[in-house]
């Protein structure tokens, strides 16, 4: 695809893929093509007040920096009293939202962890707030003996074993294989870590989770038929993975199959329908299929659930110019540039802003 024109003003495009790995839940690959965009955060009006209503927006993490091996419950206290709880997604995050100005404690009682409280105060504003919190969680064991728990790859799926199953299921050839694909992985040397989970599954054909890596690494590399099978095998080992889905989609999207893209969606929203990721799949095989209303609707909702993706804000941006609401796209574009002044993708918003608006306003948010 070519440049993307809205009203005479050209966007830069840019080439991203939100690869669901067990060890890179977030990793951004090549080559879903997608053009340049933004956030949007709504505001929020109570109905009887004339408050502003603010969000929290949470990650949990274990002592590595890896997401928790499970689902852990996050409660939110005001004045004593537990008022909402939520548990974590695969991501390790969670949120809480329509809330009025006053102090909250974010509070983390789970039995394999030592507990956390955090206090977060939502103060009115002209924007909608939103406190954003990184919680690192120390497992209980650690905590008696002074090491870490072995730990599960960084954004493992919740269905998705962590290194202690596995471990247990195959040979230990083939586990040490694969953690060192991860490792290869984490370093940036796809090739090495591809010729680990090859061999890792070589040695125990039934390892979903190296499928699942050799997969996403395959991606990757726009090799979209190896990384399809890859990905059908994974589910084939492992039909409750949500992971598995949204990989298998995305790599149909980007082969243009797109009922199979669908068909797999859906499979993968049905296990998983809270995912940020899921909501993002869907927005952008919308946008392909031309169904621009409910593409909206997934993209914000992708953003509600995980405010700090990138991905989702950029689509919406995109998506908001496609269908001409260019007032809402600049509103968009100047909150994402007061929100995340110093994102990779910062120094391109201000250059669309300039060509919506022109320089002198675009210049502002910094």
């Amino acid at each position: 695809m070519g440049l993307f024109r809205a009203t005479g003003t050209s966007l830069f495009s840019f080439r991203c893929f939100m690869s669901v790995l067990p060890n890179q839940r977030h990793a951004i690959v090549p080559p879903l093509l997608c053009w340049f965009l933004c956030l949007t955060f709504s505001n929020v009006a109570c109905a009887q007040q004339t408050q502003t209503l603010g969000n929290i927006f949470g990650r949990l993490h274990i002592a590595r920096g890896d997401a928790p091996p499970q689902r852990v419950l996050v409660e939110l206290h005001f004045r004593g009293a537990t008022i909402d709880s939520a548990y974590c997604d695969t991501q390790g995050s969670f949120g809480f939202h329509n809330l009025l100005p006053n102090p909250y404690y974010v509070v983390v009682n789970d039995e394999h962890y030592q507990p956390e409280q955090r206090q977060v105060v939502i103060t009115p504003s002209t924007l909608q707030p939103l406190v954003i919190l990184d919680i690192t969680l120390v497992p209980k064991e650690a905590a008696r003996d002074g090491r870490d728990l072995p730990a599960k790859p960084s954004g493992a799926n919740g269905n998705m074993t962590d290194v202690r199953e596995y471990s247990s299921r195959f040979p230990k050839p083939a586990v040490k294989e694969y953690e060192k694909g991860i490792r290869a992985d984490q370093a940036g040397k796809r090739d090495d870590a591809i010729r680990h989970y090859q061999k890792a599954i070589e040695l125990a054909p039934g390892f979903y989770e190296a499928h699942n890596n050799l997969g996403s690494d395959y991606l990757s590399k726009s090799d979209f038929a190896d990384a399809r099978k890859e990905f059908e095998q994974a589910i084939a080992e492992n039909q409750s993975d949500a992971a598995g889905y949204f990989n298998l989609s995305n790599a149909c999207m980007l082969m243009n199959n797109l009922p199979d893209a669908q068909k797999s969606l859906e499979e993968g929203i049905r296990r998983e329908p809270e995912s940020a990721i899921g909501q993002f799949l869907l927005g952008s095989l919308d946008m392909k299929t031309g169904k621009l209303p409910e593409a909206e609707i997934a993209l914000r909702q992708s953003i509600r659930l995980n405010p700090v993706m990138v991905q989702p804000r950029l689509q919406l941006v995109n998506l908001l110019l496609q269908q001409g609401k260019n007032n809402d796209a600049i509103q968009q574009l100047h909150e994402f540039l007061t929100t995340f002044p110093d994102n990779s993708f910062s120094p391109q918003a201000r250059k669309v802003l300039e060509k919506l608006e022109g320089p002198s306003q675009a210049k502002s948010p910094k």
